[in-house]
């Protein structure tokens, strides 16, 4: 009977220290699941808040301290071995709360600083200029042409053709602008409104090299019929004196002298269809142009011993026979302009 209650004792007492460690056991698992997930939410909360300041952290100038401090913190915020007390897990977790509230004005100043500094030079924009700056370095827009009118009356012996030539102005330019056809009669006495083009300047690559100019709204109006001018040979620089007798699609020019004559024939190595690039010199003004070398059709001067007159051509002129552009007289236009 006594052995029987001692061995109900024992088991008792084993029921006992079973229950007592089993309650051990589940506070310490309470305590961590409680714990462990209140450090987790605020120090998720610290790092949101704080998100700059941990990425310059990371990237600060002195990587070992940063390190450290990271070291520090994150055996702070690993949960306690063994039998750690719920004391240590509140002292860790206020030593971590007051070290990133210490860091964190500092940290933050300075990843401002720090971020300024990182963006490329290339990313910040540019300096804003001045009025007076932009007005400096603005290039210059190329002036336009720009066309006024004069009051011409018409005195005895006057035709539509004589003061067109006079004037130096298309004769159908003249008749437009006055309302006028080919068979329309004048008198002396009549006014006539002459239109006057200016013709801005172009800029050139160089000093050697002539202006780019169209020629029906800007070389034709430069360049009138019954005016001389110089033509110097691209290649050679060789020039001789002419005059622009005829010619609505092109320039219809003549030698001036016999002198004159006899340079052409020499640049051209005898008469010649043959077209060469040129430079046209009239009133300070250097226009790239092309000709041939062949006298041809009618005259006006007959004592230069060139028996007819010979083309110039520039930028989009064409031929009397077809109105047609000729190939090689605009690609002569263009290496007298510098342009290929």
């Amino acid at each position: 009977m006594v052995k029987r209650r001692l061995f109900y004792l024992f088991i008792a007492l084993v029921i006992v220290a079973f229950a007592a460690g089993a309650q051990a056991w589940w506070e310490k698992v309470d305590e961590d699941m409680i714990f462990e997930p209140l450090v987790a939410q605020e120090a998720t909360e610290d790092k949101s808040d704080s998100l700059e300041v941990v990425e310059i952290t990371e990237a600060a100038e002195e990587p070992e301290a940063a390190e450290d401090t990271y070291a520090e913190n994150a055996e702070a915020a690993e949960p306690a071995d063994g039998e750690e007390s719920e004391k240590e897990t509140t002292d860790t977790k206020v030593t971590q709360e007051e070290k990133v509230s210490e860091e964190r004005p500092a940290l933050a100043n300075r990843s401002t600083t720090e971020s300024r500094s990182s963006t490329p030079a290339q990313d910040k924009p540019a300096e804003e200029e001045t009025p007076a700056e932009a007005a400096e370095t603005a290039p210059t827009p190329p002036a336009k042409r720009s066309v006024t009118y004069e009051d011409y009356t018409v005195r005895a012996g006057d035709t539509l053709w004589i003061i067109s030539q006079d004037q130096g102005i298309p004769l159908p330019e003249l008749l437009k602008t006055n309302n006028l056809t080919e068979n329309s009669s004048i008198s002396p006495g009549m006014i006539l409104s002459i239109p006057r083009h200016q013709i801005p300047q172009r800029e050139t690559p160089g000093e050697r090299y002539g202006e780019l100019l169209d020629w029906w709204t800007e070389a034709q109006y430069l360049w009138p019929i019954g005016q001389n001018a110089r033509i110097i040979d691209f290649e050679t620089g060789q020039s001789f004196m002419v005059r622009r007798s005829y010619g609505a699609f092109h320039a219809d020019v003549e030698p001036l002298t016999a002198e004159d004559t006899r340079i052409m024939q020499q640049i051209w190595s005898g008469w010649s269809w043959r077209t060469r690039p040129v430079i046209v010199e009239i009133n300070g003004r250097r226009l790239a142009a092309s000709a041939n070398g062949m006298p041809h059709s009618i005259q006006t001067i007959t004592n230069n011993n060139f028996n007819g007159h010979f083309c110039i051509h520039f930028q989009n002129s064409t031929r009397h026979k077809d109105n047609l552009q000729q190939a090689d007289h605009q690609q002569n236009v263009l290496t007298a302009a510098g342009r290929n």
